[in-house]
């Protein structure tokens, strides 16, 4: 889904981006950029102050300095290469403060048998900030690995 914007009274689907979208699209880019270069700080730059996420791995949200940490303790494993999240839509709220992300993510890691990965489901809640748009939920769910 492109385009489409709200629930109630949205403009419609097209196959093109609102500007919303389209920023919300580029700062999943940069968050995806972040981890292939494993860098904690520009990752921390996308995330509200009130982040949580509720990861495939674990029964239990993590806040904001909590997943950072899950970060480093991914970075430093040597095996790491990184994780990726596809948007498939983006429904920007009728208020345009609030968005809605969904999406496939898969995690890859060198093993000795080869490549390994999990993959998966995920949505996002953005909140439009002073700064732009900035995560403030996730939730993943695995599907494969």
């Amino acid at each position: 889904m492109r385009g489409r914007t709200g629930i109630t009274g949205y403009s419609g689907m097209t196959d093109i981006p609102t500007p919303d979208e389209a920023k919300i699209r580029q700062a999943r880019s940069a968050f995806n950029d972040a981890l292939v270069a494993k860098d904690i700080s520009a990752i921390d730059a996308l995330l509200a102050e009130d982040y949580a996420v509720m990861p495939s791995f674990s029964a239990h949200c993590f806040d904001r300095p909590g997943m950072l940490d899950v970060y480093r303790n991914y970075f430093a494993d040597p095996g790491f290469i990184t994780f990726d999240r596809a948007p498939d839509s983006i429904l920007v709220g009728s208020d345009g403060k609030r968005a809605a992300e969904l999406g496939h993510w898969r995690g890859r890691w060198r093993a000795d048998s080869g490549e390994r990965s999990r993959a998966g489901i995920y949505h996002a809640a953005w909140f439009l900030s002073d700064q732009g748009w900035k995560l403030k939920r996730e939730s993943y769910v695995l599907l494969e690995g």
